[in-house]
């Protein structure tokens, strides 16, 4: 692991130019990662990775009353981290976000890859 990290140190000291991108986008990356600082909000955006879901069906997989979750979706849906899609009455969620999918699937592997104790 502390190989892995040495290499990564080395690779942002090494191109300075990616460190002043990386300056100029520091509050776009932390407001993601702020928006997944939530618990509940990072469950939401989890369970959309694997497909678009309803209000509905996604209250009963993140253990949420319908109106604690509209907020949470709606926090999400402002800073343009899901979007929406209306069939009649029901409304679906999705990414709306290559970059939320990216750190999700990189978070999966670290804490729920295999090797990892539940």
């Amino acid at each position: 692991m502390l190989k892995n990290n040495n290499h990564l140190r080395d690779k942002i000291v090494s191109a300075p130019s990616d460190f002043q991108l990386l300056e100029e986008r520091a509050a776009e990356a932390s407001e993601l990662l702020s928006a997944m600082s939530s618990p509940k909000r990072l469950l939401i955006l989890c369970k959309l990775v694997e497909d678009e879901m309803s209000v509905l069906d996604l209250a009963g997989q993140v253990d949420l009353s319908q109106p604690a979750l509209s907020q949470h979706l709606a926090k999400l849906r402002n800073l343009k981290l899901v979007k929406t899609r209306r069939d009649g009455n029901v409304i679906f969620y999705s990414l709306a976000s290559e970059e939320v999918e990216a750190v999700l699937r990189t978070l999966y592997g670290i804490y729920c890859g295999p090797g990892q104790d539940a």
